[in-house]
């Protein structure tokens, strides 16, 4: 695939999910102001907002990352699929190569990100920890020819 990944650079933006708007004329009320896709599909249904809410989304921009594909499809500038990402993933991590370590570590990831129930998906601290595992396990077999990771 990428045979320099000293080259890749990496750019994220969109954090704010939650904004606070004014309700009536004396109360702030917190909702949810994101991108169809990224949205979980139980929020509508709860109406919970939560960190939870940005972990999933990180999930689905982990998932878009593997497969190259984008969680919203769209056309003339509507949306044409709107089934997002996470449907497709299940039928993904049983194509993944089992030898491509970093793959299958990264849609699990994902996987545990986008889990339906919020209270079942990881924090961000636990996410940062994770990724930073991977990361130096990565460094170490491009230091070390015989634990090179494809990449």
């Amino acid at each position: 695939m990428h045979e320099n990944p000293s080259l890749i650079l990496a750019s994220v933006s969109d954090f704010g999910l939650t904004k606070l708007t004014e309700v009536g004329n004396s109360s702030l009320q917190t909702r949810l102001d994101g991108t169809f896709g990224y949205m979980p599909p139980k929020y509508a249904q709860y109406g919970d907002i939560s960190p939870k809410i940005d972990v999933y989304a990180f999930g689905v921009v982990i998932f878009e990352l593997i497969l190259a594909k984008e969680a919203v499809v769209k056309e003339n500038g509507c949306i044409a699929e709107s089934r997002g990402l996470v449907t497709l993933f299940e039928d993904v991590l049983n194509q993944i190569d089992p030898k491509d370590d970093l793959a299958n570590l990264m849609a699990q990831l994902a996987k545990a990100c986008t889990q339906e129930n919020p209270q079942l998906r990881p924090s961000m601290r636990s996410i940062v920890v994770a990724l930073t595992t991977l990361s130096s396990h990565l460094m170490i077999g491009m230091s070390d020819p015989s634990m090179k990771i494809k990449l």
